[in-house]
């Protein structure tokens, strides 16, 4: 059989190896660097044998198990995959699986050039050495998959910020773990305050806008993995946060200087909806943007 090469972020690449359509998938999302796809009762079939260009993270529903037959690189295995299980297939690797019942998981490639980037900027290797993982079970990437599909779920309301950033913690949990480089994470001076002066004002000036995580990095000359770190450092709160709050205190001025409705207000400062609005509003303040506005 001749071996395929497929680009797993485009659509018709993921059906020739999973024919039935995701339930879940992120590529209308804008997220940079990794793509992510899940599948809810997928019919038993059989993938053909195929290599990807991009690494690929399986990891089951927790309340989804189905025997498996599987091939990755030399190594070929029956088993019964659990709930909660991962898989983690390198870039270029061989692959080839097949299962009888319908069975839930969760597929997530990343761009091998998004690895390398942050192992250049980590360890200060640009070349990264892979090996298969089967039958994996971490508590860490089943929370963040949890996160980034909830994100999905709800129309990613904060914009690509959110999943950018838990998608470059994944990808560093993966670094740390699945490869052979040297684990320890150094430490590093944090962001300067010629540095830290221009992201803040970036964000202030842009902040109804869908604020990338890429954006703010640049702006730093840094990765996005090292800004995350140094910019929480820094801050004490994730990127995220700190424009989740910035969005509120924005949104407070517009409640009590202006007659704006309230789902104007939430556009204005960036929410994807008053929905979403209200929720982080409640969550921060105590009391609804209405009650607010009243007192």
């Amino acid at each position: 059989m001749t071996q395929q090469s497929l680009d797993l972020t485009k659509a018709e690449a993921l059906t020739q190896i999973l024919p039935a359509p995701p339930k879940l998938t992120s590529q209308g999302a804008n997220w940079s660097n990794l793509m992510l796809a899940h599948y809810h009762q997928h019919p038993g079939c059989e993938s053909p044998e195929s290599s990807f260009q991009q690494h690929a993270l399986e990891i089951m529903d927790i309340n989804s198990c189905s025997l498996h037959e599987r091939r990755m690189g030399k190594t070929h295995l029956s088993y019964g995959l659990q709930g909660g299980e991962t898989c983690f297939c390198p870039a270029y690797t061989k692959h080839w699986t097949t299962w009888e019942i319908p069975t839930s998981f969760t597929v997530i490639v990343f761009e091998p050039t998004f690895f390398k980037g942050i192992s250049q900027e980590i360890w200060e290797k640009d070349c990264v050495d892979f090996v298969p993982k089967w039958q994996i079970f971490d508590p860490t990437i089943q929370v963040i998959v949890t996160a980034l599909k909830s994100d999905l779920s709800a129309g990613c309301p904060a914009g690509s910020l959110y999943g950018e950033s838990f998608g470059t913690s994944l990808a560093v949990h993966i670094l740390s773990n699945f490869s052979i480089i040297q684990k320890k994470i150094p430490n590093w001076k944090g962001l300067s305050r010629r540095s830290q002066k221009e992201v803040l004002e970036f964000i202030e000036t842009y902040l109804e806008t869908d604020i990338r995580l890429e954006d703010l990095a640049q702006i730093a000359g840094i990765s996005t993995f090292h800004f995350c770190r140094l910019f929480k450092e820094a801050m004490h709160i994730t990127p995220h946060q700190y424009v989740i709050r910035r969005r509120i205190e924005r949104a407070k001025q517009f409640l009590k200087q202006s007659n704006l409705r309230i789902v104007d207000i939430a556009l204005a400062c960036g929410f994807a909806n008053q929905s979403h609005f209200s929720h982080h509003f409640r969550r921060i303040v105590g009391i609804s943007p209405k009650t607010f506005r009243n007192l």
